[in-house]
């Protein structure tokens, strides 16, 4: 094949994935309720719990008569104290009020009409490079007054400036229930920790009541954690009177049944205004998109209470229980490999291989586990911590051995295609075993609430890489050309499953694979590469990644994903903050010793795929010049690694990660092999099966 048809083939290639990764990706909500009420009036109350919901008869009597969910109060600090959650509400997207590693403190007073000492929390957001605009939502059209009682009100309301006006310390019933006020913002107050906390509890359903009888759309939210160290754990959503029978509250940012994020509030009431409403000044428009969505209703009626509430405490465990257990099972992994190791070295027999080897494939099949255990609901089983504990170790010790024992020395490759093949499908369908895994950064944490996290990417390329090396070496002695689109393919539907919005949406992922990819398929079709089309590969990445957000952009401002949102920062000039933020979480893995580890780890590792002659073991040399797509394999591993690196805020987490997939699996292959040489666990997507 000619050099300029195989450019017009990898131009077509590159044209095809952009335009099926923005294809039928539409808006995933429920459509809002047809009318709102007068008045939206939201109820904020720090600390408000489904544990507080289930104690109480007043505020129980309110589950069937709500749309019910969760909230996620995660702001920009480590802690979400009050302050926090009423600054993010006021900014429309995550601030950050407290001081980390102090108490939650009192809410700043309201005197003379300005909220105290309001610019030094405006300086903390430039400090801590939020990007967040407090005082937007006070700054709508003073035509339509939005009134506000108690002083977390005050700091939502007020204006860029800290001026407040239409505000009361206490609720004012009349004036809630006038036509001076349009919607309504009422601070309950934090709940008290322990005494009195029965007393506030009932004081939260008076105001639901109040609210209500001034014809109001009621929206009681958990707003905060009410001290900095308290046990994080999404808290209480509930919209009264429901609209079409009770439901489950979500929005387009979640895009999950029964779950939404503080931002969200804001969105809801600036949506209701007309652009009459909105300050001719254009602050909304300076201060750049909201983070949040407008809340909206979704799936079957409820009609149980006591039912309701015991799915939100479940839902509460799934998302707590994970990231403590990942540590758990690794470390667990991790002795067992120990062991085996230690009796493979001292006794040589093949009972010690046999065992090693299962460990090595036990810590791949992890790399599966942490998904899978999601389908066996879990979080619904007594002692959740220790459920999942034992689920995800008994599918990871099931799928290393049923691979040991049915594949043999191609295990490996069984691992790495089961990988794959689960990603993909549970892309397809929306990631639903992505959400509450392990390796997804839930409610808790702020992270990710659809698509594939860094985690999920970094798992995907590897299987994806090695599986495309397994499909091209069966295919290259009879043909480069064919071997090369074999990678393009395998690789192509991993870069838009990850890629495209609604599926894997995640950015960052097709960053870092499409070079990799492309990479990898041309060292298939020549051999080796020039410096000048290891060039024209770079920017054909960038070409594509730059396409598929521009277009993504180009869709309405509801329905854009971050990749959308990324360009309209860019366009807008706003995007220095999110670059710094990135930044600054790729690096903080070198405030300890563990971040450096994993950095000498990463660079040996892909080093060893470099300059395979330097790596003092045989059998690692000879497999490296076994097969042809041994090499383009590896190399397509380190360089999506490498960039992955340098350009996601993961920074050497991801590396690692591929690392901890693809290195198990590689030793296992080498070592299960009578013949080390011919074989290994990146061999696979090189020998024949």
């Amino acid at each position: 094949m000619k050099l300029s048809r195989v450019r017009r083939l990898l131009a077509r290639t590159l044209i095809l994935t952009a335009a099926v990764l923005l294809a039928g990706s539409a808006s995933t909500a429920n459509a809002q309720p047809n009318s709102l009420f007068a008045k939206v009036v939201v109820i904020g109350v720090p600390g408000l719990t489904w544990n507080d919901v289930k104690a109480s008869p007043e505020l129980t009597a309110l589950v069937n008569q709500s749309h019910i969910g969760s909230i996620t109060v995660k702001t920009a600090g480590p802690h979400t104290c009050p302050v926090d959650g009423w600054l993010t509400i006021s900014a429309g997207t995550r601030a950050w009020g407290s001081v980390p590693d102090e108490p939650c403190g009192d809410l700043p007073a309201v005197t003379n009409g300005q909220v105290q000492d309001w610019q030094t929390y405006v300086d903390r957001q430039a400090d801590h490079h939020t990007g967040a605009p407090i005082g937007r939502l006070g700054q709508t059209n003073p035509a339509y007054r939005i009134c506000g009682f108690g002083p977390g009100a005050a700091i939502a309301l007020a204006r860029t400036d800290g001026s407040v006006t239409n505000w009361q310390p206490e609720l004012d019933q009349a004036r809630l229930a006038s036509n001076d006020c349009g919607d309504a913002i009422i601070d309950a107050g934090a709940l008290p920790p322990r005494e009195g906390r029965a007393e506030a509890r009932k004081k939260v359903a008076d105001l639901v009541a109040q609210a209500r009888a001034a014809d109001g759309w009621v929206l009681l939210v958990g707003i905060s954690q009410t001290m900095a160290n308290e046990h994080q754990e999404p808290l209480v959503a509930m919209q009264l009177p429901p609209d079409n029978g009770p439901r489950w509250l979500t929005s387009d940012s979640t895009r999950r049944p029964g779950l939404i994020q503080l931002t969200d509030v804001t969105a809801t009431i600036l949506k209701e205004r007309t652009p009459a409403e909105v300050d001719p000044a254009g602050d909304e428009k300076k201060a750049g998109p909201l983070d949040g969505n407008e809340i909206h209703f979704t799936g079957d009626r409820h009609t149980d209470a006591a039912a309701v509430i015991q799915d939100r405490l479940d839902t509460n465990q799934r998302f707590e229980q994970p990231r403590p257990m990942l540590i758990a099972v690794s470390m667990t992994i991790l002795a067992a490999e120990l062991l085996a190791l230690a009796w493979f070295v001292i006794t040589r027999s093949p009972r010690s291989r046999r065992t090693f080897v299962f460990t090595l494939l036990m810590q791949g099949g992890f790399f599966i586990a942490v998904f899978l255990s999601t389908a066996t609901v879990w979080w619904r089983w007594p002692a959740p911590g220790f459920s999942l504990y034992c689920v995800v170790l008994g599918i990871s010790a099931l799928l290393a051995g049923v691979a040991q024992v049915v594949l043999k020395h191609y295990a490996y490759l069984g691992i790495a295609a089961a990988a794959y093949g689960i990603l993909l499908v549970d892309g397809v369908l929306g990631t639903p075993l992505q959400f509450g895994s392990m390796f997804t950064d839930g409610p808790v944490i702020g992270g990710r609430f659809y698509g594939f996290g860094n985690s999920t990417f970094a798992t995907l390329a590897v299987a994806a890489l090695v599986t495309a090396g397994w499909a091209a070496q069966r295919l290259i002695d009879k043909s480069r050309k064919q071997a090369a689109l074999a990678v393009l393919a395998v690789g192509g539907a991993a870069i838009i499953v990850d890629g495209k919005p609604g599926w894997g949406t995640d950015f960052g992922g097709i960053i870092a694979l499409t070079p990799a990819v492309l990479l990898m398929a041309w060292l298939t079709w020549r051999g080796s590469i020039s410096w000048r089309a290891l060039l024209g590969v770079g920017a054909a990445g960038v070409l594509a990644v730059s396409s598929v957000a521009f277009l993504d952009y180009l869709r309405p401002e509801d329905e854009r994903s971050h990749f959308g949102t990324f360009v309209a920062r860019l366009l807008d000039g706003d995007v220095s903050d999110v670059l710094i933020r990135k930044l600054q979480m790729a690096v903080q893995f070198f405030t300890g010793p563990a971040g450096w580890a994993m950095l000498v780890a990463v660079v040996v590792t892909m080093l060893a795929t470099v300059l395979p002659e330097r790596v003092p073991f045989q059998e690692y040399r000879t497999f490296y010049t076994s097969r042809p797509m041994v090499r383009p394999t590896l190399l397509a591993l380190s360089t999506c690694g490498l960039v992955g690196m340098l350009l996601n805020d993961a920074g050497v987490a991801l590396p690692a990660i591929m690392a901890g997939f693809a290195v198990p699996l590689l030793v296992a292959h080498l070592v299960a092999s009578k013949q080390p040489a011919t074989v290994s666990p990146e061999s696979h997507l090189v020998q024949e099966s």
